[in-house]
């Protein structure tokens, strides 16, 4: 009897030595994911003058938490290979989505509650050949994922066994390598195409800002594109905000609203190169477009601020 009851004891603590290694293993891959993938996003955005530049992170931050720690948990649990690789490629599928669909739907959708003032220029159409886009996401995704699935048990196992530190490490150092390249590939991919043309613009600004009614030489004008910010004048010494408020169906024609304390201009890139930048008017608040009456039945032209209120000129005609 106390043969079993130790026998009993020892498998116990094994397999509750099993189960915290699973769900550190997990979380490891969850978290260093969304590091890779959107948290060094977040940290160029903010040295760029972004607004909300963590807007992607965090809730990237607090899905992938949860379901890769279930992920790494029921892997250890079930102890079947095919098993595991189920649950690791809907892991990928997961991740991929969200990589993809975190900066082109959930942005505007928040930005338009946020801020329902850019509501009149927020345009984030649907990307061509979007399955595409997913195929090449979740090929370097879905490897990667697949991979951790692949080793969870016999790294976890081989931990268990070893005396070394390094030994029993060893399973959250593979994950953490393999999860990190995942989620910067999904960076390179997808997240760093949404990010490009704050950067170019914020970098256009500070160029303009640094040489600011001073000589500079024209092929290295040219080279810095200091033509494209004369339309603002001043207001590129101010202090400045950016958002993403408009995206092609190609990634490749995208604007920019940056914000000079209460002042707006709007910047264009195409494939991320800077075209031009012009001063634009304050947009429609919500009381404004409430008194006005549907938004369908309204047009506004957002350099000049007038109102053509479509019932009204149908009407007119009638008469």
């Amino acid at each position: 009897m106390l043969v079993l009851r130790y026998t009993f004891s020892i498998v116990n603590e094994f397999s509750r030595k099993r189960s915290n290694l699973s769900i550190r293993y997990g979380f490891i891959a969850g978290l260093f994911f969304s590091l890779a993938a959107w948290g060094m996003d977040a940290i160029i955005l903010t040295r760029y003058h972004a607004t909300l530049p963590f807007l992607k992170f965090l809730p990237a931050l607090l899905i992938c938490l949860p379901a890769s720690v279930l992920a790494g948990y029921l892997t250890a649990k079930f102890e079947n290979g095919m098993i595991g690789l189920i649950i690791w490629g809907g892991l990928a599928i997961l991740f991929t989505f969200l990589v993809i669909n975190l900066p082109l739907k959930f942005v505007p959708w928040y930005l338009n509650r946020i801020r329902p003032e850019v509501g009149s220029i927020l345009n984030f159409e649907e990307l061509i050949n979007l399955g595409v886009c997913w195929f090449y996401c979740l090929f370097p995704i879905g490897i990667t994922c697949l991979l951790c699935g692949l080793l969870e048990n016999v790294l976890i196992d081989q931990s268990l066994a070893s005396s070394s530190t390094l030994g029993n490490l060893l399973p959250l150092i593979v994950c953490l390598a393999i999860m990190t390249a995942s989620g910067m590939s999904g960076d390179s991919l997808m997240t760093r195409q949404f990010r490009k043309p704050i950067v170019v613009i914020d970098t256009l600004l500070q160029n303009g800002a640094d040489y600011y009614n001073q000589e500079v030489d024209k092929q290295e004008a040219r080279k810095m594109h200091l033509s494209i910010v004369r339309p603002l004048n001043d207001l590129v010494l101010q202090q400045r905000s950016l958002t993403l408020v408009d995206v092609d169906g190609y990634l490749s024609v995208m604007k920019v609203l940056v914000d000079f304390n209460g002042e707006s201009a709007l910047c264009h890139t195409v494939y991320s190169q800077p075209t031009f930048c012009e001063i634009i008017k304050p947009k429609f608040n919500g009381d404004q477009d409430n008194a006005l009456g549907v938004k369908q039945n309204s047009r506004i032209d957002i350099y000049n601020n007038d109102i053509i209120n479509l019932r009204i000129f149908s009407a007119t005609l009638a008469t």
